[in-house]
């Protein structure tokens, strides 16, 4: 097979929309909109697109960021070294910004695998030049694990994700085919409001502050770090199409949640939610309600509360494996270690 030529963009921006479009090809959180916003929102992230062609006709490309305050889910001292140490060797992920999807746009077979290839040695030699630490690439399907060049080894990096096929043609259609379902909704809204609770709609955040206290008292409750690039997210909502709810107790702000929309696919996330009953559910049947008003083909509700989420029509994904290369001696020793503790 011919030899592929890669080139490197530093912004969406560099690159043709029509080739873009072409090599997207309709997926969800891909299109040149959402990288511009996610360039803007990951201000702190430089980007890096390699851009794949075969006799000049381009066929893949992979969205690399540089990466310093990645939130890794450890210890809270361990994450503080880590944070140290990737402020001066910065890891080098591929993924598209604040979706917890894979940035990685391959053609289908027979040249999935040659392109695999000629991106993955691409991003090497990215990662030698930029001085960093680690490669990744997250967000991968168990399928997605094979065909790589050598120096790469496979991770599992998080609990799977979950996500609804919206098939009824209403959201009132959803309610009437599960009677606990449409039951609980009820119930839910006639208790939200006897306790006083006003949930409303809006394309923008008039208090981020306010917001981002819910969001990391949520992010705390699960032990897990603060998403760094969260103000960035809500500052820039009105790049992208998005909804944001509020749920209000007199006019103290007691729960949030933002859903985003790509190419026909949505996202919740943003969560946030003080101690009052009935606001968690307020907010989640509002996001369900909004994938059935707009129609989209795939809704993506995030990982935990698996329970919850399989009551209500989710599903979970097999997106939750990365493969990862490391630049340097310690992150070659780190990577030559995890390799061997996987293999024992």
């Amino acid at each position: 097979m011919t030899s592929l030529d890669v080139q490197i963009q530093c912004s969406i921006h560099e690159i043709e929309p029509a080739i873009w479009d072409r090599l997207s090809a309709g997926r969800g959180f891909q299109s040149r909109r959402w990288y511009a916003f996610g360039e803007r929102a990951m201000a702190d992230c430089p980007p890096a697109y390699l851009i794949a062609r075969q006799d000049g006709n381009p066929i893949a490309a992979a969205a690399l960021f540089q990466i310093k305050n990645e939130p890794l889910p450890i210890p809270k001292a361990a994450r503080s070294a880590l944070e140290a140490y990737f402020r001066r060797k910065p890891m080098l992920v591929c993924r598209s910004p604040l979706a917890d999807t894979s940035g990685l746009l391959l053609p289908e077979t027979p040249a999935r695998a040659h392109a695999l290839t000629a991106l993955a040695n691409a991003a090497r030699r990215e990662i030698e030049n930029q001085r960093g630490s680690f490669l990744l690439f997250d967000f991968l399907p168990a399928s997605d694990l094979t065909s790589w060049t050598p120096g790469f080894i496979p991770i599992t990096v998080s609990d799977p994700g979950t996500s609804m096929m919206p098939t009824h043609e209403s959201f009132e259609a959803y309610l009437a085919a599960d009677k606990k379902t449409r039951n609980d909704y009820h119930h839910t809204i006639r208790k939200a409001e006897e306790n006083g609770l006003r949930l409303t709609r809006h394309t923008h955040v008039d208090d981020i502050d306010a917001a981002l206290e819910l969001i990391r008292r949520v992010a705390g409750k699960h032990n897990s770090p603060p998403n760094p690039w969260m103000r960035g997210l809500l500052v820039n909502l009105a790049m992208i199409d998005a909804t944001w709810f509020e749920v209000r107790k007199e006019s103290e702000l007691v729960g949030c949640i933002v859903t985003l929309r790509d190419n026909g696919v949505q996202s919740a996330t943003a969560l946030g939610v003080a101690e009052v009953p009935f606001a968690y559910f307020m907010l989640i049947y509002a996001a369900i309600k909004e994938a059935f008003d707009r129609k989209v083909k795939q809704f993506r509700l995030g990982s935990g509360a698996y329970d919850v989420k399989r009551r209500l029509g989710f599903q979970r994904e097999d997106a939750n494996h990365a493969m990862v290369a490391a630049s340097g001696s310690l992150p070659r020793l780190l990577t030559w270690f995890a390799s061997g503790m996987k293999a024992s």
